[in-house]
Order: structure tokens, then sequence, then C-alpha cells
């Protein structure tokens, strides 16, 4: 398929379609007129690539996780050791998100309170 099919199909741009060519985590074939081809395996690559990178995997480790695959060279152990590093990630970013909640509840609590304070009382 050419590069507007497989854009209509994966739901990703022209332009995301070369980048991630450039990077490697997809190839298409040139034929004759250099028009690029892609195969229906590029159209599961990139389904594969928009769901790692919905839940947080970066460009550079789906490209990891790719090559592996391709090479068929990733093993349980490679592939433990990714989930865990990110696992890691994912655990710091809740912290993270946690303190900033508690923080915004807290300074919530504190305007409302001073907002009260100000609003003037009804005279009879």
């Amino acid at each position: 398929m050419r590069i507007g099919e497989l854009e209509k199909r994966s739901g990703a741009s022209r332009h995301t379609l070369r980048y991630y060519e450039s990077l490697g985590l997809i190839s298409a074939l040139r034929r004759d007129n250099n028009y690029r081809e892609y195969s229906l395996q590029t159209l599961q690559d990139l389904g594969f690539i928009q769901q790692a990178q919905s839940m947080g995997f970066s460009l550079g480790e789906i490209g990891e996780i790719l090559k592996a695959q391709r090479e068929q060279q990733l093993d349980c152990a490679q592939g433990a050791e990714l989930v865990s590093r990110k696992l890691v990630e994912v655990e710091q970013k809740l912290a993270d998100l946690q303190q900033l909640r508690d923080y915004l509840r807290s300074e919530k609590l504190r305007l409302e309170a001073s907002a009260a304070e100000q609003k003037p009382t009804a005279a009879g």
C-alpha cells in the first residue's frame, strides 16, 4: 500500500510516517517510480507504536522493542527488564501526581476559605 492508504488506515499523518521511517521504526520499499510501498506488517507495527506510546513508552524504547522483535532476539528476561524500568517510571509519575493533587487540594481549600472571609455580610 502507498503512503496515502497507510495514512488512512493507521490514522498517522504522512509527516509522522516519514518521521517514523527516518527513525527506523517502519520501513518502505521504494518502487521504480520512487513511490514508497508499505506492507501489512508496517500497519501492524504502527498499531504497536501507537499503543506503546499511549502507555508511555518513548520512541527510543519502542525502537528497541521493534528491533529485538525483528531480529527475534527479544527474550523474556529482556522483556521483564523493560517492563520493570517502565514500572519504576510509572510509579514515580504516580507519586509526583499524588503530591501535586495534595498540594492543589490544600491550595483550593485555602483559597475558598479566604474568599469566604472576604464576602461582605448583608446589613439588616
